[in-house]
């Protein structure tokens, strides 16, 4: 007979085959795996080692973490690490606005995961809690969707394709860092000479008893003297030593307000820098 563990992974393996099946094809199958499990039917025993005999609840075990490494394979097309992450709870479910970031809008993604790029997946990046989102696989047939939360130290970067814009994302340590900003997920927005750097985070405010996620970005340059955040003009011009009243020149050509400047206008800002006759490359 199957143990109770087997059993139960081997329910819910099934359960997410069927719901991806068509009507026609779940009902004979869904009574074929009835009456396999009712009638006691178990796999054959399998040598996993010297100290695990078959049967065993060690064995049930392993058998069950095969079976569910094969669903997500079968469910997403490719042998992905995300068996590694946690469940996400949606905390936020009554919030209007939610700290998911860009919230409904259209995306296909890619990410990084313990080495091997996966592409054309779905993928939410929530801005409060600093979480990778993977929401692909189908729950209560097909009715809700399994949201997992991919562990950090795993992921070696991922990508947001919109349809007007892409955003890049990696993790940055404290390590890297020297502690001069927050640990976590930044978005590389530009990658010359001098970088660029978004932290795309959400304030929360109360309304009627909701919290309320709100986005609220935050902008830094890096320098050789460090991570700068990007706030008004004097402090931005300031990052830039003896290049200061050059970027300053920049600026005013290009009639920026730095307080209420955008991603593309911070990033013209920084190509024409480096860009600029003498610069060192």
């Amino acid at each position: 007979m199957l143990t109770g563990s087997l059993f139960g992974i081997i329910f819910v393996i099934s359960a997410l085959l069927l719901a991806s099946l068509s009507q026609m094809t779940r009902k004979p199958l869904l009574i074929l795996f009835l009456c396999l499990t009712l009638s006691g039917y178990s796999q054959p025993g399998t040598t996993v080692g010297p100290d695990v005999k078959p049967g065993s609840f060690a064995l049930d075990e392993i058998a069950g973490r095969v079976l569910l490494d094969s669903i997500y394979a079968t469910r997403t097309g490719t042998q992905y690490a995300f068996i590694n992450g946690t469940e996400y709870f949606p905390y936020h479910y009554r919030a209007k606005h939610k700290p998911l970031l860009f919230y409904g809008e259209d995306r296909t993604s890619e990410i990084t995961v313990s080495g091997r790029k996966h592409k054309g997946i779905k993928l939410q990046y929530d801005t409060f809690t600093d979480e990778v989102i993977f929401s692909e696989i189908d729950n209560d047939f097909g009715r809700n969707l399994y949201l997992i939360s991919i562990k950090p130290d795993l992921i070696g970067g991922f990508t947001l394709f919109f349809r007007t814009d892409t955003l890049r994302f990696r993790y940055f340590s404290s390590e890297e860092t020297r502690g001069e900003i927050q640990p976590g997920f930044y978005e590389t927005a530009y990658n010359g000479t001098t970088k660029y750097i978004i932290r795309h985070r959400s304030v929360v405010h109360q309304r009627n008893g909701i919290d309320e996620y709100y986005h609220s970005p935050a902008g830094y340059v890096i320098t050789p003297q460090g991570y700068k955040r990007i706030s008004s003009g004097n402090k931005f011009f300031k990052l830039f030593g003896e290049g200061s009243a050059e970027m300053k020149k920049i600026v005013d050509r290009q009639g920026i307000n730095l307080r209420k400047a955008g991603k593309r206008q911070i990033i013209n800002v920084l190509q024409a820098y480096d860009n600029r006759s003498g610069a060192v490359k």
